[in-house]
C-alpha cells in the first residue's frame, strides 16, 4: 500500500522513509505535508474523511434539475463560441447554450476567463495548462467552450456527450488559378470585363466615324466610269465606298489583322485607319502575351487539393493553434504523413504556431501559409470571408463537449440535458443563428471576376486615349479638306454631307422666295381686278 500526500496543492505518493517528490519542491518549501488518503489494489482509493468530499455541493443522481446551485464556468474567448461584449458581458454559441441549459436545470452561474488564454495541453512534466489545468485544480466547476474531447484530456477531466461534431480541416487563401480552373471562357480572362466593353464601344465608334468622315470629305467620292474630264460631273457615276457595312468590315478586318478590300482615300479617313491599326496592334499584342501567361501558369501550377499535396510541397508553410487539440493531434499521431508534418512544423523558423485563430487566418490571407483548424470554426470564417477556402477532407472526427473536473457529479445530468436540447433541435438552431443568420452581407459564392489576375483597365487605357485623340484630329482634318475643296467650287462638294445640307437649305430658301413672289403676284392681280371692277361700277 502507498500513501498519498499533498504538497503545495499537489498530490504525491509516499515511499518508504522519504516522500517521492520533485527535488525543487522538497528543497524550496518547508510546509507541512498533509496525508490525503490511501490506495490499494483491492479497495482502490480511500480518502481521509476531511478531504473525502471535494465538491461544494451534493447532487442526487436522479435529480431533474440543479435548482439553487451557483456554478463557476471557465471559458476561452473564441468567436463565435464565446465573445466578450463588455465588462462581465458575454455572448456567443456557448453562452446561448449555457442559457438554454439554465432554463432546463434552473441553476445560476458565473463566467471566468481562463488566465493563460489556452484550451489546455500537457507539458513535458505532466502538468496541464489552460482550461484543462483550471478544471484539474478545481478552480471552476465546468467549462463550456470549444473544448475538443480527446483521449489525453479525458484521462484528467470528464466530458459530457458532445454538443457539436467536427474534424480538423485545412484553411488556405483562395487563388485565381484554383477558383477559375477549367473555365470554358478562359480565352476571355487575359483582359478584364471593362477592357472588353471598352473595346466593343471603340469598334463601333471608329466604324461610324469612318462612315461619317467618308461622307464628309469630298476626296472619298470618286467616278466609277470616268473616261475623260467631261464625264467627271455625272452624279450617277459618283460613289463613296465607306457605307455602314463597309466601314464595320474595314475596322473588323484591321482588328483581326486580316486587312480589307476597302481602302481609305482622304487624309481624314487615312488618319483614322492609321490610329486604329496602332490601337489594334497594342490590343492584340497585350491579349496574346496575357493569354500565353495564363496558359503557362495554369499548366505549371500544382494546386493543393489534399493533405497529401500540402505535406509533399515546401512552398507553402503550415501550422496550428498553440496549446490546442489540433497541435496535440499531430504531436501524438503515429501516421507517417502526420509525423512528418509535425516534424516540419516543429523545426520551422520562424515558428508556424499561432496564439489565436484570427492570427492564423491573417497569416493565411497574407499568403504562403496554410492553417489547420477545426472544421466548425473554419466553416464560420468561410461564410464571412470570400478570400478563404477549405481544401481536402477532414483529418479526423471528434466533438466538442462540456468539460468538468474528474469525478464531477454534474456529468450525467449535463449529458442528459445536452441530449435533450439536441433532440429538440435547439443545438442546430443555435448553430444556424451564429454561423449563418448573424453574418454581415450575403454568403460567399464564386469569386468575383474582378479578382482574377487579368489586365487592369488602367494598364491599357492609354491606347484608348490615343484612339480618341486620333478621331478628334481626323474630324478637324475633314473640315479642313472641305474648306480647301470649297475654294475651287468642285462638283464633289455637292456629294458630301455638308454639301447636301447646303443644297437642301438653299432649295428650301428658293422655294420660300418663289412662294413669296407668287403670293405677291396673286395679290397684285387681285388688286388690279378689284380696281377694274370699281371703275365699271362708277
Amino acid at each position: 500500500m502507498r500513501n498519498l500526500v499533498k504538497v503545495d496543492d499537489r498530490v504525491f505518493v509516499k515511499g518508504t522513509g522519504t516522500y517521492e517528490m520533485n527535488k525543487k519542491y522538497r528543497s524550496s518549501c518547508d510546509r507541512t505535508v498533509f496525508l490525503l488518503g490511501n490506495w490499494s489494489e483491492k479497495r482502490g482509493w480511500n480518502f481521509d474523511s476531511r478531504y473525502a468530499n471535494r465538491w461544494e455541493f451534493d447532487i442526487d443522481p436522479d435529480s431533474e434539475d440543479l435548482e439553487g446551485l451557483h456554478l463557476r464556468v471557465v471559458v476561452y474567448l473564441e468567436e463565435p463560441f464565446v465573445i466578450k461584449t463588455g465588462e462581465n458581458q458575454y455572448e456567443g454559441f456557448c453562452i446561448d447554450l449555457l442559457n438554454e441549459m439554465t432554463k432546463v436545470l434552473k441553476f445560476n452561474y458565473t463566467i471566468i476567463e481562463v488566465q493563460d488564454g489556452t484550451y489546455g495541453i500537457e507539458d513535458e512534466s505532466g502538468r496541464w495548462n489552460g482550461i484543462i489545468g483550471a478544471l484539474q485544480r478545481h478552480e471552476a466547476d465546468l467549462s463550456l467552450s470549444a473544448v475538443t474531447i480527446t483521449y489525453s484530456r479525458a484521462e484528467v477531466v470528464d466530458f459530457t456527450l458532445p454538443f457539436m461534431h467536427l474534424g480538423i480541416s485545412i484553411l488556405l487563401a483562395r487563388t485565381s488559378e484554383e477558383t477559375d480552373k477549367g473555365s470554358l471562357w478562359t480565352f476571355l480572362e487575359p483582359l478584364s470585363l471593362t477592357v472588353w466593353i471598352s473595346l466593343l464601344i471603340s469598334y463601333c465608334i471608329v466604324s461610324y466615324s469612318m462612315h461619317i468622315l467618308a461622307k464628309f470629305s469630298p476626296y472619298e467620292w470618286y467616278n466609277l466610269e470616268r473616261i475623260d474630264e467631261r464625264d467627271f460631273e455625272n452624279i450617277k457615276n459618283q460613289k463613296n465606298q465607306f457605307t455602314i457595312l463597309n466601314s464595320f468590315w474595314f475596322t473588323m478586318g484591321s482588328l483581326m489583322q486580316q486587312g480589307s478590300d476597302v481602302i481609305p482615300r482622304a487624309a481624314a479617313t487615312r488618319l483614322i485607319a492609321v490610329v486604329w491599326w496602332m490601337f489594334t496592334q497594342i490590343i492584340i499584342s497585350s491579349y496574346t502575351a496575357q493569354l500565353a501567361a495564363f496558359l503557362t501558369v495554369e499548366r505549371m501550377s500544382t494546386p493543393i487539393e489534399s493533405t497529401q499535396d500540402l505535406a509533399n510541397q515546401q512552398k507553402i508553410r503550415y501550422g496550428v493553434l498553440k496549446s490546442g487539440s489540433t497541435m496535440d493531434f499531430f504531436r501524438e499521431s503515429k501516421i507517417p504523413m502526420y509525423e512528418r508534418m509535425w516534424s516540419v512544423m516543429e523545426s520551422s523558423s520562424p515558428g508556424v504556431f499561432v496564439n489565436s485563430s484570427r492570427e492564423g487566418i491573417a497569416r493565411v490571407k497574407s499568403g504562403g501559409y496554410a492553417y489547420m483548424m477545426e472544421s466548425s470554426m473554419l466553416e464560420y470564417y468561410l461564410e464571412r470571408d470570400c478570400d478563404l477556402q477549405s481544401i481536402g477532407g477532414l483529418l479526423d472526427s471528434k466533438g466538442y463537449g462540456i468539460a468538468l473536473p474528474k469525478g464531477s457529479p454534474l456529468r450525467d445530468i449535463l449529458s442528459r440535458t445536452v441530449l435533450q436540447l439536441q433532440e429538440r433541435t435547439i443545438l442546430e438552431a443555435l448553430k444556424n443563428k451564429w454561423w449563418r443568420d448573424r453574418r454581415e452581407g450575403p454568403s460567399c459564392g464564386p469569386p468575383p471576376a474582378e479578382k482574377t489576375t487579368n489586365s487592369k483597365p488602367q494598364n491599357i487605357f492609354g491606347i484608348f486615349y490615343v484612339l480618341l485623340t486620333g478621331l478628334i484630329v481626323a474630324f478637324l482634318l475633314a473640315c479642313g479638306e472641305y474648306c480647301i475643296e470649297s475654294r475651287h467650287e468642285a462638283f464633289r462638294l455637292k456629294l458630301t454631307i455638308v454639301g447636301k445640307f447646303i443644297d437642301w437649305y438653299r432649295g428650301n430658301s428658293n422655294d420660300t422666295k418663289v412662294r413669296s413672289k407668287m403670293r405677291n403676284m396673286q395679290l397684285d392681280t387681285a388688286g388690279q381686278e378689284i380696281g377694274i371692277f370699281n371703275n365699271k361700277i362708277e
